[in-house]
């Protein structure tokens, strides 16, 4: 045979034609072509389509969905007061040297302020990625170890450190056609220790809602003709409202502790305390003032209007209302403590919510995570 001389294969019977075919055809897909071809024609391949697709499910189902991105940004504030200063005092005296100190705590990014007529605020934000709990050893160290430096009369700073779960997950609004807010108010602080013992719920608030407190109304003219002041009222009633531990009693072999006074239950506790003597005759709160219990004075109202796209069956127009707001643990499940919270809502009506309050969700983090997660 010549050095170039071409043989054409094509005539040659022992040759298979198709095993030529395929080894070129092998030979043109490539790596990724041949990967492609194993899988295609394997008969493994249907079992690990159903494995993958089952893992991906699980996982779906146990991986905790969460709206917020779960990002450690340690945000501390430290509050302080220094009484009767002005609010240039309490900037130069107190908050920038504070500043100061704070700023030079390994890992801080900004540090911001706030003065006010008495007190102050100085908010420490550290680098993404540092620990909470690290961070707010560091501002409580470098606090107490400056607490020489602070001037007389301003009291000892608070330290709260703020985090992405203190945000609610659930916002319940309580509102009634029949009962006023500070009886919405009571019903919502029950409500909240009932939902508190929810799995993985963290902390809670009420917004809204007057406090019920007891209402002294004085008479000028009466303290006037018994010779009283309003010190001597304040400090009768403020000494009658304790109670302390006065010792110990031991009898036949029992020992019993012995407690003096106790705290105001009753309006008939403050009216009937003695305030002074006049001629002889004792003068009792009753003589001089008006005793009551009622929801304290209005700062600020929270009130309930139903839209026109709302689920409530009964349309609220204004009605006044307070608003519970319940944060979730760190790295728990969103949608679940979020759904868990609703089920006891539901579990508490007709047993400590009453027929004539509604609730109505003004937030449902569960429901918005899950909507994105799928999403």
């Amino acid at each position: 045979m010549k050095k170039h001389e071409h043989i054409d294969v094509s005539k040659d019977k022992n040759i298979d034609k198709d095993i030529i075919l395929d080894d070129l055809r092998d030979y043109e897909l490539g790596i990724a072509g041949k990967l492609t071809k194993a899988f295609i024609t394997s008969p493994l391949s249907i079992i690990l389509f159903f494995a993958m697709f089952g893992a991906g499910i699980i996982g779906l189902i146990s991986t905790p969905r969460q709206e917020d991105p779960q990002i450690s940004v340690p945000l501390i504030d430290v509050f302080v007061e220094y009484p009767g200063a002005s609010s240039e005092e309490v900037s130069n005296i107190v908050v920038k040297p504070l500043e100061r100190l704070m700023s030079n705590i390994l890992g801080v990014k900004h540090v911001y302020s706030v003065s006010d007529k008495g007190h102050g605020i100085v908010t420490i934000e550290f680098d993404v990625g540092q620990e909470m709990t690290p961070s707010v050893v560091k501002v409580r160290d470098k606090m107490l170890a400056n607490l020489d430096f602070m001037p007389p009369g301003v009291r000892t700073p608070l330290v709260k450190p703020k985090e992405i779960d203190d945000v609610s997950i659930v916002n319940l609004t309580l509102w009634s056609k029949s009962l006023d807010d500070g009886q919405l108010r009571s019903l919502g602080l029950e409500l909240l220790q009932q939902l508190g013992k929810v799995p993985n719920t963290n902390n809670g608030f009420v917004v809204g809602g007057r406090k019920e407190i007891f209402h002294i109304d004085v008479f000028p003219g009466r303290l006037a003709g018994y010779g009283i002041s309003i010190q001597q009222i304040s400090n009768t009633i403020g000494s009658a409202n304790v109670s302390s531990h006065t010792g110990d009693i031991e009898l036949n072999g029992y020992k019993m502790e012995v407690y003096s006074g106790d705290f105001f239950k009753k309006v008939e506790d403050i009216e009937n305390l003695v305030v002074a003597v006049n001629d002889g005759k004792p003068v009792y709160v009753r003589d001089i003032a008006d005793v009551y219990y009622a929801p304290e004075e209005a700062h600020h109202m929270v009130n309930h209007y139903s839209g026109v796209a709302s689920p409530d069956k009964t349309k609220a127009t204004g009605e006044q209302a307070v608003t519970i707001a319940i944060a979730k643990k760190f790295g728990a499940n969103g949608v679940k403590v979020a759904n868990d919270i609703l089920a006891k809502v539901e579990e508490l009506k007709g047993r400590l919510i009453p027929d004539n309050v509604e609730v109505s969700v003004s937030r449902n983090y569960g429901k918005s995570a899950k909507t994105r997660s799928i999403h």
